[in-house]
């Protein structure tokens, strides 16, 4: 071999040497196995079983009806109900919200007044009637703010027989006789929080007793004193 060759063979080597070697083409990527959560598989099949459901009730409820009273005609708030204005219609079984009277409830619903004004066509509900509105002829309802050292700790309620007393200013000495009060009976108790620590107290008393009584709420120098509970 000659010299040149050899040299030739040795510089062929040397660039073998240092060229970059290509990576080999990765193998095949080994299967991973799911991992189950049981939980979720539960909560599907729960909600698979509750729409199959859903859809059976839907399916079988369609074309059910049942017989409620509704008005014929425009009838305003606190006018008696006749038995002319009302009429027997049909509807939809579970698919409305409104819990209307039933057609067998007839005769509980004549005679009765309007809660509130009423449509023609509108269903009635138990809300939608009512004996006579509040507060009855000769009768008013009275709004009384009271503190805490006002009224007693025991929770009032409407019904309740309560006097409403009046008490002397702050630092005064008390009344040598009976101090002035009215006789109510709680209607409505309000504790909400925009009133601080005081209670609305809605009382109803005999029409001629309202002004006196709302005077004196006015100056907060009254008392509230319970008498019997729901006895009103």
């Amino acid at each position: 071999m000659s010299s040149g060759t050899k040299v030739a063979n040795q510089e062929q080597h040397v660039r073998s040497a240092t060229r970059p070697q290509r990576p080999g083409s990765p193998g095949p990527l080994k299967p991973t196995r799911a991992r189950r959560r049981p939980a979720l598989i539960a909560l599907g099949l729960a909600l698979v079983a509750l729409s199959v459901l859903a859809s059976v009730y839907v399916t079988t409820s369609q074309g059910q009806t049942t017989e409620a009273l509704a008005v014929n005609k425009e009838i305003s708030r606190g006018a008696k109900i006749s038995a002319a204005d009302i009429a027997v219609v049909e509807v939809p079984t579970g698919l409305t919200l409104l819990s209307s009277i039933p057609a067998d409830q007839f005769d509980q619903v004549e005679n009765r007044v309007a809660a509130t004004d009423l449509k023609n066509g509108q269903l009635l509900t138990p809300d939608s009637v009512v004996e006579e509105l509040s507060p009855p002829s000769g009768q008013s309802i009275v709004g009384v703010a009271l503190a805490p050292n006002q009224m007693p700790t025991s929770g009032l309620q409407a019904g309740d027989a309560v006097r409403i007393v009046e008490t002397p200013a702050v630092g005064g000495e008390p009344p040598v006789e009976a101090p002035f009060s009215i006789a109510a009976t709680v209607t409505r108790v309000s504790s909400d929080a925009a009133l601080g620590d005081q209670t609305v107290v809605d009382v109803q008393v005999a029409s001629n007793n309202a002004a006196a009584l709302a005077a004196r709420a006015a100056t907060g120098r009254v008392a509230l004193v319970i008498d019997a509970v729901g006895a009103g």
